[in-house]
């Protein structure tokens, strides 16, 4: 299996930009304000890809809603570090995006400081070039304008001011020279940056991921999603565990067990775009609360159905709300659609829900686990043969949901 990078970049700035819930697209806009500034500064194409590719990705380290508003609507505050390091963190630990570490960390460094960091010069431009176009974003949104090009001169003017002090006088000089350009503005307008992306999405790949880079990649995925609440915690990796477990013991193929282990990982991507208050609510959701949770899993399909070679581990990750009556969602498939991979991710999925604890209730007990999913299997929902297999070894079962 073969994986374009840069299909999968893309998707991973989706999944980022979910948290955004109504403001999406920041780090679109500022990976396109990247690109624009880097041809300015007369960086070659690797560097080019590179700012672009940091533009989509600097907020890795940010899954709560209420982290994403401060972005969004404050110029700083005291706690912007804390999502640089954890998101640097993160692509440090996968090779082909290791290179951007450093420069995730201190995008919200400013440059008073900065320039006396001991890193390489490279490296604090790059960062802080983010920086300033991260803020530009941002105070485009405090501005309450829907009309990016109608307040230019007073985004330029607050960013002048800013000189020496939050940003390097020489990218000022750079952003201003490519803001004086309508188009630089009228592109990151929803409808004309959804056209450029398309175009960015279907250049040629420059680099392939395997099966092992693509679980490791995943794992990024997941790690977002999971630290969206305490209530969410590990939730990705313990339906991956148990859906691993649960493959290996119906004897599926090497190759469809790594596949199904990577759909586990990335099964609740649509979650981050599910207000932090829902998630943590105490009481049973319904109306509108109910609808917007519910839209997650169609979320999660539509992210990963853009990536060529995904096609099966969309459609097994997007599946794990279905029954095989037809009573689930999104699609309300009947068990002739539902495969054997998709009835594991749908068991695994409401046994690991069960056994964490939940703002409406504590850890349930192995056995009323147990019990329920015999119940939903009886009334034709859940496979009987995945739901037997958990039957006969509850206990293991349990220690693995919980990455025990």
């Amino acid at each position: 299996m073969k994986i374009d990078f840069g299909q999968f970049i893309h998707a991973l700035s989706d999944t980022i930009d979910l948290v955004g819930i109504d403001e999406i697209q920041h780090g679109k806009r500022v990976g396109f304000m990247a690109l624009e500034c880097a041809k300015l500064m007369g960086a070659d194409l690797a560097e080019q890809t590179m700012l672009y590719r940091l533009g989509l990705l600097h907020d890795c380290g940010v899954s709560s809603t209420r982290v994403h508003k401060k972005l969004v609507d404050e110029l700083d505050w005291t706690e912007s570090q804390q999502h640089c390091l954890i998101g640097a963190e993160r692509v440090e630990r996968f090779a082909p995006l290791a290179q951007f570490g450093p420069v995730i960390r201190y995008h919200h460094t400013r440059w008073e400081k900065l320039k006396w960091e001991k890193l390489d010069d490279t490296v604090k431009q790059q960062a802080n070039l983010i920086f300033l176009l991260d803020r530009v974003d941002a105070l485009v949104a405090m501005s309450g304008s829907h009309n990016r090009l109608a307040v230019r001169d007073t985004i330029c003017q607050k960013i002048s001011q800013f000189r020496n002090l939050y940003f390097q006088s020489e990218l000022v000089d750079v952003f201003l020279a490519a803001a004086e350009k309508e188009a630089f503005w009228i592109t990151q307008e929803p409808e004309h940056l959804r056209s450029y992306l398309e175009l960015k999405c279907s250049a040629p790949a420059e680099l392939f991921l395997d099966t092992d880079q693509l679980a490791k990649m995943a794992r990024i995925f997941a790690e977002v999603v999971d630290a969206k609440s305490p209530y969410t915690a590990e939730h990705c990796f313990g339906v991956t565990q148990l859906s691993g477990h649960l493959a290996r013991r119906v004897e599926l193929s090497h190759e469809n067990i790594s596949k199904m282990e990577v759909a586990g990982l990335l099964h609740d991507l649509g979650k981050l775009q599910v207000p932090d208050k829902i998630l943590e609510s105490k009481g049973r959701l319904e109306g509108e609360n109910l609808a917007i949770m519910r839209h997650h899993s169609y979320v999660t399909y539509m992210i990963l159905s853009r990536i060529k070679g995904l096609e099966e581990i969309s459609l097994w990750a997007a599946n794990h709300h279905e029954k095989l009556d037809g009573s689930g969602y999104p699609f309300r498939r009947n068990g002739h659609e539902l495969s054997i991979e998709s009835r594991i991710i749908m068991v695994a999925d409401i046994f690991q829900a069960l056994a964490q604890n939940r703002p409406y209730r504590k850890p349930l007990p192995t056995d009323v686990i147990v019990g329920m999913l015999k119940g939903q299997a009886e009334k034709g929902q859940l496979d009987k043969e995945i739901v037997s297999i958990v039957e006969s070894e509850p206990e293991l079962c349990h220690r693995i949901a919980i990455c025990k």
